[in-house]
């Protein structure tokens, strides 16, 4: 007798099964385990992950945190190990699953940093994919978790995530009551200094940030606006009280003048230092203006400028300096704490 046909494993025969556990979490848990598992081992990494989405979203529904978000986990490592593409669908499984994790407790951060690690992997793009930076951001903006909000609204780098930075920051000063030039220094300065500079975040944020401050109670604090004379970057410049506020508009259409990549710092300077002699006179200027006390006297900025100096204007670094990740240590430092307030910079 001819050998029986090997049949193929299908999702109507093997998901009903689990399911019908429920609500006892754990038989379905490590049922949906045990059953993934062999699928596997047998080389059916895209039907396991189905099971695994599907097992996982119900147990969240019943509020089965840890077993549903453990399950989650399990299937971005199946998709990891089957070389699951980031595409919209992979992406929907993960959002889906996120929106129904509880926001007690470490799971929705367990699940959402498991997500980025995948898609930095398995996307285009190496700090993770900009779709997940942004709906993580967005949920933990409606969680009120302003710090870890930060961290993905930047990441993202698209122009929704940086408008919806700019009214977290907004929020995150109390609407102007605190001096907002450190949290818009929170929403620029990361941008700015990527390599290369990325601009429409940077714009994005920006005017967003200082729309809701004009029409809020630090509105008395707008001096006059003053036209920018450019045609690509902010339409006119507001002049404040704040020399942070200042200091950032000027930044954000100087660098957009900086000297295109590729070019050597020699020719960017030319006989009469160009438009790194400017930047380095913006920089010197307002962080004197700031006051030893302000935010941009601060050795964390301070080095950022630098870093921008170095790597967009081509302006050599004083001996001794770089070696550092100088851009992740203002995030841990100055832009770091958690809580709900912004730590020391949000007195300044």
């Amino acid at each position: 007798m001819p050998p029986r046909p090997i049949k193929e494993p299908k999702l109507e025969s093997l998901l009903p099964p689990i399911l019908s556990l429920l609500p006892n979490a754990y038989s379905a848990h490590q049922k949906c385990l045990t059953t993934t598992a062999r699928l596997v081992h047998s080389n059916h990494h895209v039907l396991a992950v189905e099971i695994l989405f599907q097992t996982s979203k119900e147990l969240l529904k019943i509020n089965e945190g840890s077993s549903g978000v453990e399950l989650g986990v399990r299937m971005i490592q199946v998709m990891s190990e089957g070389e699951i593409q980031v595409d919209e669908k992979s992406r929907a499984s993960i959002t889906q699953l996120l929106a129904l994790t509880p926001t007690s407790g470490p799971w929705r951060k367990k699940l959402a940093d498991s997500a980025i690690k995948w898609s930095q992997q398995f996307g285009e793009c190496p700090t993770g994919d900009p779709n997940l930076h942004q709906y993580i951001g967005e949920l933990y903006y409606k969680d009120r978790a302003f710090p870890l909000a930060e961290r993905h609204l930047l990441a993202s780098g698209k122009r929704d995530a940086a408008q919806t930075l700019a009214q977290m920051m907004f929020e995150w000063s109390e609407k102007g009551q605190l001096d907002p030039g450190p949290y818009a220094v929170r929403g620029t300065l990361p941008f700015l200094a990527q390599s290369p500079p990325s601009i429409l975040p940077a714009l994005t944020f920006l005017t967003q940030f200082l729309s809701l401050l004009s029409s809020s109670s630090y509105q008395s604090n707008f001096n006059t606006t003053l036209p920018s004379q450019t045609s690509y970057s902010l339409n006119e410049i507001h002049l404040t009280s704040s020399p942070t506020l200042n200091f950032l508009q000027l930044a954000l259409i100087t660098v957009q003048r900086a000297p295109a990549p590729g070019v050597s710092g020699i020719t960017a300077r030319g006989m009469d230092g160009g438009i790194s002699k400017e930047w380095e006179g913006l920089c010197r200027r307002y962080s004197r203006n700031s006051g030893t006390n302000g935010v941009l006297a601060q050795k964390e900025v301070q080095e950022v400028l630098m870093q921008i100096s170095t790597e967009v204007f081509k302006i050599p670094p004083p001996r001794g300096a770089g070696g550092n990740d100088l851009l992740q240590n203002l995030m841990g430092s100055l832009f770091g704490g958690g809580g709900g307030g912004a730590g020391a910079i949000g007195t300044r």
